[in-house]
């Protein structure tokens, strides 16, 4: 027997695509849990938690497993109903698939932009020494033409090949390549091998409470060369 539960009501399949009450759901993934507990882990508000739990255990996604006595009215304690859930496609509403993940794909890109402006300021007014930041336009040495932004009076190259902004812990590349399919086959596979080695220490530091987290975006998508042109 599948170990997966195959989530298709409607009432069901609106909480596990909340970015919320899927979160509320998780606290309980890896055992019996409480309310407050679920609350305690994951830094929400007790009243906020219980209200997600109550809707998660009306469609069956949590279960009371047992209570605790206690002087006054007994503490409930949940599980999940499964250990893992799955949403089909075809149960949600959405008219794309990249739907499904469309939410928290614009938060995560609302959040580094803010994060990355914030961050770059900061560096800025720490090693700018005054001089002005703005955009460039001007033929690069290998020969094209090359729109940017960098320091008033920088030299005349793409950050690629040297990178002449502030220094510090960010690093936002929205680069345009031209590679061969074999090319971005070798791109693909070494970003991808570089998610692989960052996985095992990220979950390292998550368990010792060390280190602090970093927003990462690495991507490779083909497009048209009109959809290139339009960058500029």
């Amino acid at each position: 027997m599948s170990s997966v539960l195959n989530v298709t009501g409607p009432a069901a399949v609106r909480l596990l695509t909340h970015g919320r009450a899927r979160r509320v759901l998780g606290a309980f993934l890896k055992g019996e849990n409480t309310v407050a507990g679920a609350a305690r882990e994951l830094g929400l508000d007790l009243r906020v938690v219980h209200r997600d739990v109550l809707a998660l255990k009306a469609v069956d996604l949590l279960r009371v497993v047992r209570e605790q006595k206690r002087a006054g009215r007994p503490v409930k304690v949940y599980a999940a109903a499964a250990p893992a859930f799955f949403v089909p496609f075809s149960a949600t509403g959405a008219a794309e698939l990249s739907e499904l993940g469309a939410g928290r794909t614009s938060r995560y890109e609302m959040l580094f932009r803010a994060a990355f402006s914030r961050e770059f300021e900061r560096l800025h007014h720490e090693q700018g020494g005054g001089r002005e930041w703005g955009v460039r336009l001007y033929l690069a040495p290998e020969g094209q033409v090359t729109t940017d932004t960098s320091y008033e009076g920088a030299d005349l190259i793409d950050a690629g090949v040297r990178y002449q902004g502030p220094l510090g812990l960010i690093l936002n590349a929205d680069a345009a390549v031209t590679l061969s399919e074999s090319e971005a086959r070798e791109v693909q596979v070494e970003l991808i091998r570089l998610l692989m080695r960052l996985r095992p220490r990220t979950l390292a530091h998550d368990a010792a409470g060390s280190g602090r987290p970093y927003l990462l975006r690495l991507g490779l998508v083909p497009v048209t060369p009109e959809e290139c042109a339009a960058l500029a």
